[in-house]
C-alpha cells in the first residue's frame, strides 16, 4: 500500500461519513459556547447601552407600553386635594394659587465654582425651620412635599442645593421637607435603595403625600417648573446642561421625579439590587409601566437643569451586571422593593436646613469585589478576548471543513 493511499485512509477515518473533522468540529462548538457566556455576562452590557442611547427601545419595553390595561382604583392626588377642601383640617385661609404669584422664571445660579457655607445659608434663610420645612402663612398648600436627595461625600453640592431649592419652594408656596438621606462607610454607593429609605423614614415624621427624588448634583435654572405631584408620576429634569438640554433616550426617568406616596408605593418603591451607578431609573421606568401608571415630562422650556460637575467616585463604579438586572424587573417588582427593604438606621438629625438620615444599606450580594465594577479594563479585556475566540472559532470551523460541507455537500465514500 504506498504512503498515499496510507494517507487518504487516515484522512478519511479522521472524518465523518460527511467530510467533517470530528476534532476540529467539537472544539469550535465548545469555543462558541464559551463565547455565548462571555457576550451573556460581559458584552450584551455594551450591545444594551448602545441600544439605548441610540434611542431603540427594546421589545420588552415595547411590550410594557402596549400591552398595559387599564388598572381601576383611587387617585391619591384628587383624594387629598377633596380632603382640603372642607375636610377636618379645613383652614380659615385661603388655598394657595394653582399658579404662585411670585415666580421669577429663569434664574441665574451663579458660578458653579464659588462655594458657600452652611452657616451663611443658615442666616439667611430664617423661614426655613429645623429639619428643611416650611409652609407659607399667607395660603394653605395643597400638597405637603419631601425632598429626598441621596448623597454621600457631596458636601460641596450640597451645599449648592441647599442654596438653590429652598428659596425656589418658598416661592412656590410649598409645605415642604428636605430629608437628605447619607449611606454610612465606604461600601458600594446603592442610591435606589436610599431612596427607599428616605421615603420610609419621611413618612415616620409626618404624612407627606407627595415626594420629589432628587439628585443632590442638578440644581433648577427656573422656578416655574413646579415641583408638585400629579395624576401619574412626573419627570421634572427633562433638559439638563450636560445633554444639551435634550433627553437623551425616551426610557430616562431619573435626575428628578415625582411620584405621590401612593404611587410610590404601587410600585413596590426601587429596586434595593442595583449595587453601584447606573440601571436604577431605567428600572423604576419599567415599573412605572409595568404597574400601568402612566407618567408625564414637565414642560421642556422651564424644566431646565444645570449638573454641577464632579470627579468619578471610587465606591461608584458602572455596575456591570446593571442591565441584566434591567431585563428582570417587572419579574422581581412584587418582591424587590419597599416589602423587601433592610437597613440600619445609624441616625436621624434635624438640622437647620435639611434632616439628615444616615444609614447602613449593606454590602452588594452579587460579587464582592465590587472595586472593579465597570473598569475601562474590564471592556477592553472582555472585547479583547470576545476577539480571540472569535478568531480561534473561524479558525477551528475552517479545519473542521464546515463550510467546505455546507458549501458543497458530498458525501465521502
Amino acid at each position: 500500500m504506498s504512503l498515499r493511499h496510507q494517507y487518504n485512509k487516515g484522512l478519511v477515518k479522521r472524518r465523518t461519513n460527511y467530510g467533517l473533522r470530528a476534532k476540529w468540529l467539537t472544539l469550535c462548538l465548545i469555543l462558541f459556547a464559551i463565547e455565548l457566556v462571555i457576550v451573556y455576562f460581559r458584552i450584551h452590557d455594551v450591545i444594551l447601552v448602545i441600544s439605548l442611547h441610540l434611542n431603540i427601545k427594546l421589545d420588552w419595553i415595547r411590550g410594557l407600553e402596549t400591552n398595559c390595561e387599564a388598572v381601576p382604583g383611587h387617585n391619591s392626588l384628587k383624594d387629598s386635594r377633596a380632603l382640603l377642601n372642607g375636610g377636618e383640617n379645613a383652614s380659615p385661609l385661603p388655598f394657595c394659587p394653582e399658579m404662585p404669584p411670585n415666580l421669577l422664571g429663569k434664574q441665574e445660579l451663579g458660578n458653579e465654582d464659588e462655594d458657600v457655607s452652611l452657616d451663611d445659608l443658615v442666616k439667611n434663610y430664617t423661614l426655613v425651620e429645623p429639619g428643611g420645612r416650611f409652609k407659607p402663612a399667607q395660603c394653605v398648600p395643597r400638597h405637603k412635599v419631601a425632598i429626598i436627595v441621596p448623597h454621600r461625600n457631596r458636601e460641596r453640592h450640597l451645599r449648592q442645593f441647599l442654596k438653590a431649592i429652598h428659596p425656589v419652594m418658598q416661592r412656590q408656596q410649598a409645605d415642604y421637607g428636605v430629608f437628605v438621606v447619607h449611606q454610612s462607610g465606604t461600601g458600594t454607593f446603592n442610591k435606589a435603595k436610599l431612596l427607599n429609605i428616605g421615603y420610609t423614614e419621611a413618612l415616620k415624621q409626618d404624612d407627606y403625600d407627595c415626594f420629589i427624588f432628587h439628585d443632590v448634583d442638578l440644581l433648577a435654572e427656573d422656578d416655574r417648573n413646579l415641583y408638585r405631584c400629579a395624576d401619574v408620576p412626573r419627570h421634572l429634569s427633562v433638559g439638563i446642561d450636560k445633554w444639551d438640554y435634550q433627553l437623551p433616550y425616551d426610557a430616562l426617568f431619573g435626575g428628578v421625579i415625582a411620584m405621590t406616596k401612593d404611587q410610590f408605593a404601587q410600585v413596590n418603591g426601587y429596586s434595593n439590587e442595583y449595587w453601584g451607578w447606573g440601571a436604577e431609573d431605567d428600572d423604576m421606568y419599567v415599573r412605572i409601566l409595568h404597574s400601568c401608571l402612566g407618567l408625564e415630562r414637565a414642560q421642556y422650556d422651564v424644566a431646565r437643569y444645570r449638573m454641577a460637575y464632579h470627579p468619578s467616585d471610587k465606591s461608584n463604579r458602572v455596575n456591570p451586571y446593571r442591565y441584566t438586572l434591567l431585563v428582570g424587573a417587572a419579574e422581581r417588582q412584587r418582591h424587590d422593593g419597599l416589602n423587601n427593604l433592610h437597613y440600619s438606621l445609624v441616625e436621624k438629625t434635624q438640622l437647620p436646613l435639611y434632616t439628615n438620615i444616615s444609614a447602613d444599606v449593606g454590602k452588594p450580594p452579587l460579587n464582592p469585589k465590587t472595586v472593579g465594577f465597570g473598569t475601562g479594563i474590564d471592556i477592553v479585556v472582555s472585547i479583547s478576548l470576545l476577539l480571540l475566540m472569535l478568531t480561534m472559532t473561524c479558525c477551528t470551523c475552517v479545519k473542521s471543513r464546515l463550510p467546505h460541507v455546507l458549501l458543497c455537500p458530498r458525501r465521502i465514500p
